[in-house]
């Protein structure tokens, strides 16, 4: 499987994606980033969730010496927060050697991929008419402990990995970034968000509450978020795909882009 979108695409989705990382953790003060150029970053976000914690580089080729200097920082940051913060180092397609042993020499020696995808919006169907009995809706701060609960529901995780994601300063930090609730006769039952960067949408939080699957949830609140993008003028929405998500992404008109590694501890 691969896009067809252009390379030159497809790097600036890539990119969109950790923009949209540092602007979660630029909306609230808690968060810490660092930058150290050739698009190479670091997040550290409080939450226990390794993938959103770490250093992360869009370029096709890191410079393993800038990789290194931030995972060198990344430790001493992530022991500011209150409890265990795990930490990852992320790169696009198959990092060299040089970067592999960076991973290794800070105990980082489990690794993954996940799926990077994306659909090209111009000329993309419009929206969906709306019909059905789940009606979606945007979420603002005041109700920020709905969102991080229905996450974890969706996700089957602790609500603590959320909490300090999906705070009021994040789901108040402005139109760029909007959560969204599903509910059916006011019991939400599916999650999403979007966050808009230069043309592109990011597709986040695609979750469905696991007793009320099957009904088509999922892709409903999904078309819906890729339609607010489209909307608000973005000519590419990209996400990250779990296996599970997989089939409904693809049947939605995205394409696997690249396959992003992930190192992480044991």
């Amino acid at each position: 499987m691969s896009s067809n979108l252009s390379g030159a695409r497809i790097d600036a989705a890539a990119e969109a994606w950790g923009a949209a990382l540092r602007r979660i953790a630029a909306a609230d003060p808690h968060m810490r980033q660092e930058a150290a150029g050739n698009g190479t970053y670091m997040v550290v976000t409080g939450s226990p969730a390794d993938s959103v914690n770490g250093v992360f580089t869009s370029a096709l080729r890191p410079d393993a010496g800038r990789v290194e200097r931030l995972a060198a920082r990344t430790p001493g940051t992530a022991e500011s927060f209150p409890g265990p913060v795990s930490w990852c180092v992320q790169v696009r397609s198959d990092p060299d050697d040089r970067v592999r042993e960076v991973a290794r020499r800070h105990g980082l020696t489990k690794r993954a991929e996940e799926p990077f995808m994306v659909r090209d919006l111009r000329g993309a169907p419009p929206a969906p008419d709306g019909a059905g009995e789940m009606r979606v809706r945007a979420v603002a701060g005041a109700e920020c402990d709905l969102y991080v609960r229905a996450l974890a529901d969706g996700f089957g995780v602790p609500e603590k990995i959320f909490a300090p994601l999906f705070t009021p300063a994040v789901l108040d930090a402005g139109t760029d970034i909007t959560a969204y609730v599903g509910e059916v006769r006011g019991e939400v039952v599916a999650t999403a968000m979007t966050i808009l960067t230069e043309g592109h949408v990011g597709i986040f939080n695609i979750s469905t509450i696991p007793r009320h699957r099957g009904a088509g949830h999922g892709r409903r609140i999904t078309e819906e978020a890729v339609a607010h993008g489209r909307a608000a003028g973005a000519g590419t929405a990209y996400l990250r795909s779990s296996g599970m998500g997989l089939p409904l992404y693809l049947s939605l008109g995205f394409d696997v882009a690249e396959h992003w590694t992930y190192f992480t501890g044991e």
